[in-house]
C-alpha cells in the first residue's frame, strides 16, 4: 500500500489560492503563539529577576513541574488560557490579550 502524501492530497482538493490562505493563516498563529509564548517567558524572568527568587521557589509558588518552569522560562510552553491566568495572579499582573492587523 502506498502512503499518500498531504500535499498531493491538497493540490486535488483545493487550488494554489486557496492553498497559499492555508499557509499564511498558519505561518500568522505560529507568529501569534510564539509571540505569547515569549511574552509570558518575558514577564515570569523578569518577576524572577525583581523578586529574587531561584527556579526551585518559582516551581513552589506556582505550584507546577521543574519541567514546565523551564518550558515558560525558554518560551516553549504550551500555555492555557487558566495556567496563563495563574502565572498572571502570581506577578500580581492581569494578563490581557491584543488583536493587532498582521
Amino acid at each position: 500500500m502506498k502512503t499518500k502524501k498531504f500535499s498531493d492530497y491538497l493540490t486535488k482538493r483545493l487550488d494554489k489560492v486557496e492553498i497559499a490562505e492555508i499557509e499564511a493563516q498558519a505561518e500568522l498563529e505560529i507568529l501569534a503563539l510564539e509571540g505569547l509564548r515569549q511574552d509570558v517567558a518575558a514577564a515570569f524572568g523578569k518577576y524572577m529577576t525583581n523578586s529574587k527568587i531561584g527556579f526551585n521557589e518559582a516551581v513552589r509558588r506556582l505550584q507546577m513541574s521543574p519541567t514546565q518552569i523551564t518550558k515558560i522560562q525558554k518560551g516553549e510552553a504550551n500555555l492555557t488560557l487558566a495556567s496563563i491566568a495563574h502565572i498572571g495572579a502570581l506577578l500580581k499582573m492581569r494578563p490581557h490579550i491584543v488583536f493587532k492587523k498582521a
